[in-house]
């Protein structure tokens, strides 16, 4: 009877092994946006996932094309904000305990630590001047903060300690564009002609390219994982990878109807992420990560070619008949867009005024739904000329990395872009700079 009762247990066993399906990925509702709200570029979740900060964006009912941006703290358990204010670009220092951000409190951009146990907040950690998009590690037992504009120094305190230091450029890549950096400060995940890179923050010891085309990379708390979202294959919305450093594999995480951007891990390797579907719109909660199947990642690395011209980007389209042509490349999901397009717009008006020949249009990506394009033109009142954009050149514009991105084409050949929103005044300068060149100038990406 005992060799029966094993048998049976045994059999039992395998048929409940057979039966069980097989580990994945599972995702969990943790925080809806409201219907008219949006969010202004990345939210972080705190190292142990109890609270999410966002830079909460909704328009001013009394001037509809005016918006007001506010960094929210939610704590996810009672689904209570806990604190708000003007600003943008939170990030959670690695113990949890503090938050810097940008402030717009009314007495200018300053750059500030919220204390999450008591709600302090200390103002002009270092001036502005020095960048925003910030990330924070901690390196030979210091805080050390980077950001967008890869300017990097050391916290003592509440306070940064000048002068400030500078990302190096390296052979072949460059500086790299709009970094993040790892938990323990050592290295960063950057842009390079179109793909993510891994590299030393302070020499070019180490450098991985990744081949991938996707946006900003956050580093897992281990440094083994990079999460970063990526361009689905049917260019109808974005998907979130994980990249394994030592195996040098990738892992497509979501394979949800909607969109989902900006992943952000937990010290227990959760992934934070925020999605955009008709069935929901607002963060999400991935956990069983690396159980997604996994691929090598690609040998043969493409980047976008140092020299591009009109007729390769957007081959449906007439070139402009201005020698100077500015095109935004935009989607709906990215909050900084109503900015960047007022700001073409006003930008051609002075360049109107001036007797500056300069073209101003725009292209959408291909992840962008026609109703919401049409809603965002129509609700910020903007009238550019559009063009079209297949989805299989989204890689040669970089938007695929940035949302917005801006391109500056002089007599058809892409001359220079820019990354992220730019103000009238930035657009401005930067034309005024290229109409003063001789004639286009040396190209501004690593060979």
């Amino acid at each position: 009877m005992a060799v029966i009762r094993s048998t049976s247990l045994l059999c039992c066993a395998l048929l409940a092994t057979a039966a069980a399906p097989p580990a994945a990925p599972r995702f969990t509702r943790i925080y809806p946006l409201n219907a008219n709200e949006g969010v202004f570029a990345y939210a972080r979740i705190s190292p142990d996932g109890r609270y999410l900060a966002y830079a909460s964006e909704a328009s001013n009912p009394r001037t509809p094309a005016a918006t007001s941006r506010v960094v929210t703290v939610v704590e996810l358990a009672r689904q209570r904000v806990i604190f708000t204010e003007p600003g943008i670009d939170s990030y959670w220092s690695p113990d949890g305990q503090r938050m810097i951000y940008s402030s717009f409190t009314g007495r200018g951009t300053s750059v500030s630590l919220l204390h999450l146990g008591t709600l302090a907040v200390t103002r002009d950690v270092v001036p502005p001047t020095y960048g925003d998009y910030y990330s924070w590690g901690t390196r030979d037992g210091k805080d050390l903060i980077l950001t967008i504009v890869s300017h990097y120094y050391n916290l003592n305190g509440d306070h940064g300690v000048l002068p400030v230091s500078t990302v190096p450029a390296c052979p072949g890549i460059g500086m790299g564009d709009r970094p993040l950096l790892s938990k323990d400060g050592a290295r960063i995940t950057t842009f390079v002609r179109g793909t993510v890179v891994v590299r030393s923050l302070t020499d070019c010891d180490s450098i991985i390219d990744t081949g991938i085309r996707g946006a900003k990379a956050d580093f897992s708390w281990d440094g083994r994982y990079i999460a970063l979202h990526v361009p689905k294959a049917s260019g109808t919305g974005y998907d979130i990878q994980v990249v394994d450093l030592q195996r040098k594999t990738v892992r497509t995480v979501t394979n949800l109807p909607g969109s989902s951007f900006f992943p952000s891990w937990t010290k227990d390797g959760r992934l934070c992420f925020r999605y955009d579907g008709d069935e929901y719109r607002g963060f999400m909660m991935a956990d069983n990560v690396l159980s997604a199947p996994e691929h090598p990642l690609a040998t043969m690395i493409r980047h976008e070619p140092a020299e591009r011209s009109w007729s390769t980007v957007f081959p449906e389209t007439a070139r402009p008949a201005q020698p100077l042509a500015l095109v935004l490349v935009w989607g709906t999901w990215s909050a900084h867009s109503p900015d960047a397009l007022m700001d073409l717009e006003r930008a051609q008006r002075d360049f109107t005024r001036r007797g500056l020949d300069v073209a101003a249009l725009m292209a959408t990506d291909p992840g962008s739904h026609e109703t919401d394009v049409d809603r965002m033109l129509a609700r910020y009142a903007v009238h550019l000329p559009r063009v079209p954009l297949a989805p299989d050149r989204l890689w040669l514009t970089e938007e695929n990395n940035q949302n917005p991105t801006t391109l500056l084409f002089r007599d058809g050949v892409l001359v220079d872009r820019r990354m992220g929103a730019q103000t009238a005044e930035q657009l401005e300068s930067w034309v005024s700079a290229t109409v003063a060149a001789p004639s286009a100038p040396a190209s501004p990406w690593p060979p």
